[in-house]
């Protein structure tokens, strides 16, 4: 979780600086993936039986962005697929 932590699906909580760390080092592309797992298993909570939890696989982003660019371009993708699935 580039949050550091679980979240709620509708939260925006800005990504850590180590997922573009990672990615910088790497030199490859990266492959978002968007998770409402937030509603079924909240941090601190019960987790929720019977909850349908969806997976969005996103386009990748090609590896040499700065890494800055690289963590604007993930936070917007991911959080708009979010938008989208909730």
């Amino acid at each position: 979780f580039p949050q550091g932590t679980r979240t709620l699906p509708e939260e925006r909580t800005p990504f850590k600086k180590g997922v573009s760390r990672i990615y910088e080092e790497l030199k490859i592309s990266c492959v978002p993936v968007a998770i409402n797992s937030g509603y079924v298993w909240p941090k601190k909570k019960r987790k929720k039986s019977n909850k349908i939890i969806t997976i969005s696989i996103l386009k990748p982003i090609s590896a040499g962005l700065d890494k800055n660019e690289f963590l604007k371009v993930l936070e917007n993708n991911i959080y708009n697929e979010l938008d989208n699935i909730n």
